[in-house]
């Protein structure tokens, strides 16, 4: 009688049974640091907190530029630069200038969110392109 293809048989299922085979790992302690009575200190809690999307727009009509904070009009760059200040650093600033507007007042808005530190300052696409989303 021949042996050699049944021990290849049985070589073949070995190797597959122990390469298919999953290994549960031992339950234990968890590994975990957790706070000790009075030791806790709201400092250590990292709460991401959600991030507020602000969408400030320029807009220039002749020699007039007109800005927009979340579609309510500021009077000028002041009341911008002071909402601006008041912002989390977490806060997203969509910076929608028209096309008519000058770098100028653009680069002026950017370097007021760089200096609060805001984090995150994007552009749209195309001027206006935010309200073509909205309607």
């Amino acid at each position: 009688m021949q042996m050699a293809p049944l021990i290849d048989a049985v070589f073949l299922l070995l190797t597959y049974f122990l390469f298919t085979i999953s290994l549960a790992t031992v339950e234990g302690l968890l590994p975990s640091e957790l706070a000790l009575g009075d030791s806790f200190d709201q400092e250590q809690m990292d709460v991401d907190e959600p991030k507020r999307e602000v969408v400030i727009r320029i807009v220039q009509t002749g020699a007039r530029v007109q800005y927009f904070v979340d579609d309510w009009p500021a009077s000028s760059y002041v009341d911008v630069s002071e909402h601006i200040g008041k912002l989390p650093a977490k806060s997203v600033i969509v910076l929608d200038a028209g096309a008519s507007v000058t770098y100028e007042h653009v680069i002026r808005v950017y370097n007021r969110c760089l200096q609060v530190g805001v984090e995150k300052v994007v552009f749209p696409l195309t001027s206006g392109s935010r309200q073509a989303e909205r309607s």
